[in-house]
């Protein structure tokens, strides 16, 4: 009986593991069927007032299945206020780290984060349905010798072979690309990782920090002048299997507004307004519509939609 005992208690102790493995490096999706229909929504730069608790309430009303949070929370000493106001999408959300999750009024609120979203590290991956989603940092080391290009690099290689995945979208606090506008692109994380995107056929890449709303085209990184990618394909919002990557920057949860100074050439859309991105991936998992919905009225402010 003893002998029985123990090999319960050790199997039991490794689906513990097991678990936590999975919690804390690749989420795996809960469904199986890689063709199934779902939608998740997106928005970074949230803070915690009326605006903020606005976008949670539209956020609702889209039901969606997963909360993609791009960064820069709580604007307050503490956490608490962002999850108070998340509490109806909390165990949706999987977040990436921005600037004020560092330090904001001398405090620091990285810990608090780690410990609500079950993360041992800033940068990780999970599968849902048929789409690949990786959270990069650009608040730790990203360089070509850091422990992340490591993972991003072998983590896009292996989403990129698996046949049951049809779509890969990766989402950072920082820009790889903007118009002109409050904050400037981060280039040092442009030049290491849109050559990889590219390389793996990465479908969209999820951006803040700058309080606007900014779509792309279908891009590709130019070695020559990295500030001015190659648009791949030039139709407004209708795309078929694009040679290319679209870049969103959406940070407009919440957080007061940026103005625009300027366009750039590879932007087809951009606006000032507070909402989220819903994107919806249809039709058995072969069609991804990203749409952006204005909190003030509800409008369709901007929309595209890939076909593979």
């Amino acid at each position: 009986m003893s002998n029985k005992v123990s090999l319960l208690r050790n199997l039991i102790i490794l689906i513990i593991l097991g678990v936590l493995s999975v919690n804390n490096l690749a989420i795996a999706s809960p469904e199986i069927n890689p063709n199934r229909n779902f939608n998740f929504v997106a928005a970074g730069d949230w803070g915690c007032d009326k605006k903020a608790h606005e976008t949670v309430a539209n956020m609702q009303n889209k039901s969606p299945e997963l909360v993609l949070a791009l960064g820069d929370l709580s604007y307050q000493k503490g956490a608490d206020c962002w999850f108070q106001m998340m509490s109806p999408l909390i165990n949706k959300t999987k977040m990436v780290f921005g600037d004020h999750e560092y330090n904001f009024k001398n405090s620091s609120r990285l810990d608090e984060y780690l410990q609500k979203f079950n993360l041992t590290k800033q940068y990780y991956s999970f599968d849902y349905g048929n789409v690949h989603f990786l959270a990069l940092s650009s608040e730790v080391s990203f360089d070509k010798e850091s422990k992340q290009y490591t993972f991003v690099t072998e983590d896009l290689k292996s989403a990129s072979e698996n046949k049951s995945i049809n779509w890969i979208v990766a989402y950072i606090y920082e820009m790889l690309y903007t118009s002109p506008t409050f904050h400037k692109p981060t280039d040092t994380i442009r030049d290491i990782y849109h050559p990889i995107f590219d390389k793996y056929n990465v479908d969209l890449v999820l951006q803040a920090h700058s309080h606007n709303y900014q779509r792309t085209y279908p891009i590709k990184y130019n070695d020559k002048d990295s500030s001015h990618p190659i648009i791949s394909d030039k139709n407004e919002g209708e795309y078929t299997n694009p040679d290319g990557t679209i870049f969103a920057v959406i940070g407009t949860a919440g957080a007061d507004l940026h103005n625009f100074t300027g366009q750039a050439p590879y932007v087809v859309k951009q606006f000032q307004r507070f909402g989220f991105l819903d994107v919806n991936i249809t039709s058995g998992g072969k069609i991804m519509k990203g749409t952006f919905y204005e909190n003030r009225d509800g409008t369709d402010k901007d929309h595209f939609t890939i076909t593979k």
